[in-house]
């Protein structure tokens, strides 16, 4: 009995190209769920600055409806700043940078029309009703060059008569 010669060697490179190529379909599985975690994460992180957003102006709304909110622009984007020594929200046109060096949160008001038979919010019709604002907080970032943003929207009215 004679054993054919390389036989072996063709074994060990058969065996190193199949660990090869796992180890290669690993490494790109890793790679691409640790860029999607991060996205993820970023998400979940700029939903959560856009619920702050509309908490913030919901307290801006209950401290003084008249002081910080009555007198905006529709045409306006606007910004949310927080004053740590005052611990107190203010409402500004100029930005004040981005939020953790990642994100940019703005926000914009929008009119609101009232129908006039059951007091139902109707934008492109009806009378304005100046005591109710559509509100809607976008926060905005780019990551490995993409930019990508969201945005949320709510309706607030001076309740307080304040």
């Amino acid at each position: 009995m004679y054993k054919k010669a390389g036989f072996g060697l063709l074994e060990i490179v058969i065996a190193v190209s199949i660990i090869g190529a796992t180890v290669f379909a690993l490494s790109s599985v890793f790679l691409m769920s640790n860029k999607l975690e991060t996205r993820a994460s970023n998400q979940i992180r700029a939903n959560f600055l856009a619920e702050e957003g509309l908490e913030a102006l919901r307290f801006l709304r209950d401290e003084s409806w008249s002081g910080h909110l009555a007198n905006l622009n529709t045409a306006t984007t606007y910004y949310l700043s927080f004053n740590a020594a005052d611990s107190a929200w203010s409402v500004s046109i100029s930005d004040p940078g981005l939020i953790g060096g990642i994100f940019a949160r703005s926000f914009v008001v929008g009119a609101v029309n009232r129908d006039g038979s059951d007091d139902v919010i109707d934008p492109p019709a009806g009378s304005p009703d100046a005591n109710t604002k559509k509100f809607s907080v976008s926060v905005s970032w780019q990551e490995r060059g993409v930019y990508s943003a969201i945005t949320l929207s709510t309706y607030l009215s001076d309740i307080f008569a304040n």
